[in-house]
């Protein structure tokens, strides 16, 4: 079994979700590395310390993370100073697995991960809809994120494990996944 990290970036709320060898299920939590006052240097040097100190709990020697916004995606709350952040955590945590000699480290696409976590969606499924259907295939298969931050690194590391070859200990006994739909939704 792969020992694997994945990340879901975010200087307010980073989501990890580990899996190692040995155990039965993924450990899942989420790091705010700063606010609007906490320095871009300042936000990285944090991300490296909490890799460091999860990496001496979990020995985890692959890490996957999404890949920074495009540019061209520039939507409601996000700007250049969001952008240069993303772009700068996505390059540091490439940079802590190259210091540290992890085996593989990897930008995945959010299109990709999601499509293999949620299932494919309509064209035009809003950003908190996804946040939505990550949370509940979570609950789905066991786990109980406390924000999506965490449910977007839990569906990430599902999909590093496919990636890998490797089917994770939660969908060991999946036969069929359900179809996802909002509360309400017929």
């Amino acid at each position: 079994m792969p020992n694997i990290i994945a990340l879901d970036l975010s200087k307010r709320s980073t989501g990890y979700a580990v899996l190692c060898d040995g155990w039965n299920t993924a450990r899942h939590g989420c790091w705010q590395l700063g606010s609007e006052y906490t320095s871009d240097g300042r936000t990285f040097a944090k991300l490296h310390q909490n890799l460091a100190d999860l990496r001496k709990l979990a020995r985890f020697d692959t890490l996957y993370f999404e890949e920074p916004i495009h540019p061209a995606a520039l939507t409601g709350h996000t700007n250049i100073d969001t952008l240069r952040v993303l772009a700068g955590l996505a390059a540091h945590a490439e940079s802590f697995a190259a210091a540290v000699g992890l085996r593989i480290c990897m930008r995945v696409n959010i299109s990709s991960w999601r499509k293999h976590f949620v299932g494919k969606m309509p064209r035009g499924t809003k950003t908190k809809d996804w946040k939505h259907y990550a949370i509940e295939r979570c609950r789905q298969y066991g786990f109980q994120p406390r924000k999506d931050d965490e449910a977007d690194a839990l569906g990430i590391l599902d999909y590093a494990c496919e990636l890998q070859g490797f089917r994770p200990p939660w969908r060991a006994d999946e036969v069929l996944r359900p179809v996802l739909m909002l509360d309400g939704a017929a």
